[in-house]
């Protein structure tokens, strides 16, 4: 009887795991969350309500990372009296990051590396309440209502001239990639100067629907780094370039790497080296169909992937990089 049991858990796991979603793909995969914990993950695309227990007004936050305070974020709040109590430097320079999926605003390595850079304020939005849910599907709901949070944070910098849109970056991992998305397209007082997607989430997520996921028009300049392309990051180009290291599906380093969390959380090692280093280079291919074939010759064109400016640069590019730390090759 045990081993009947044991038969039919088998082959009711097997059957979730094959359950078709697009083109046979899988309906059912495992992925890491930011915080390295595996979850089964349904990639259904069935709507689901927004959970009232996330208010994303409320309970999103912000922390304040400069120079003077780079181990320990200072809470922020979209008031006068927070910032002018807070170490923001007024008129400097302005980076935003933004975790994904069961992830949290303590991205230090980051942010050592621009405070390395520059005399930044720092800005970790820490909307885990909305993106610790066990269901893939409520967190990729709440990604927008969180987009229109940060922009008004962003607005209200401007507003009261501590910061101007110009001088402001996002950089998204994942959902975070598209909760910055959805920030470019809410701002009211200017445009966002860049956003950087590091490997945009692709369940749930349409090539069709522009206006619900991170795109061309989002900010003066948009890129993406896209390391896990296909399974749990987005295929196609959505951004004015966007990067395919090692053709964007699999990751040197990352052995099997069944579920693709290795390759997906690569994109985050990438970009982090890449603030500090011009070493990224990376050749301009004709088209994506190069990139899908695996096969980009290159039109002669050159490219510096991440780093922390707009770039001039259009159209979809290819490198390799190195199975470990130090990750560029170039």
């Amino acid at each position: 009887m045990k081993f009947v049991v044991i038969i039919l858990i088998s082959l009711t796991f097997r059957e979730l795991l094959s359950s078709p979603l697009y083109y046979d793909e899988p309906r059912w995969t495992i992925a890491k969350d930011d915080e390295g914990n595996m979850h089964l993950v349904d990639l259904n695309p069935v709507d689901a309500e927004v959970e009232p227990a996330f208010d994303a007004w409320t309970d999103t936050f912000f922390l304040l990372f400069t120079r003077s305070n780079p181990t320990v974020g200072q809470r922020i709040t979209w008031t006068r009296e927070s910032l002018e109590q807070s170490h923001f430097r007024r008129g400097g320079q302005v980076r935003f990051l933004i975790h994904g999926w069961g992830g949290s605003a303590n991205d230090l390595g980051t942010t050592r590396e621009f405070l390395e850079l520059g005399d930044y304020n720092v800005i970790g939005v820490d909307w885990s309440v909305g993106a610790g849910s066990n269901n893939y599907i409520t967190s990729r709901n709440r990604v927008g209502i969180t987009g229109e949070v940060v922009a008004r944070l962003i607005d209200f910098l401007d507003e009261i001239g501590f910061a101007s849109h110009s001088n402001v970056n996002l950089i998204g991992h994942s959902l975070g990639s598209h909760v910055a998305g959805h920030t470019g397209k809410s701002v009211q007082r200017g445009r966002i100067n860049a956003i950087f997607g590091t490997d945009p989430a692709g369940p749930l997520f349409n090539i069709n629907n522009p206006s619900d996921r991170l795109d061309i028009g989002d900010a003066v300049y948009t890129e993406a780094l896209h390391t896990n392309a296909g399974v749990l990051g987005f295929d196609e180009p959505i951004t004015h370039s966007s990067f395919y290291p090692n053709f964007g599906r699999n990751q040197p380093g990352c052995g099997t790497d069944i579920s693709g969390s290795c390759a997906h959380g690569r994109s985050t090692l990438f970009y982090r080296e890449s603030i500090n280093s011009d070493r990224f280079v990376a050749r301009q291919c004709a088209s994506y169909a190069e990139i899908v074939a695996q096969n980009c010759p290159g039109t002669g064109v050159t490219a510096i992937m991440g780093g922390d400016s707009a770039k001039p640069i259009r159209g979809v590019f290819f490198l390799t990089t190195n199975a470990e730390s130090p990750f560029a090759q170039g």
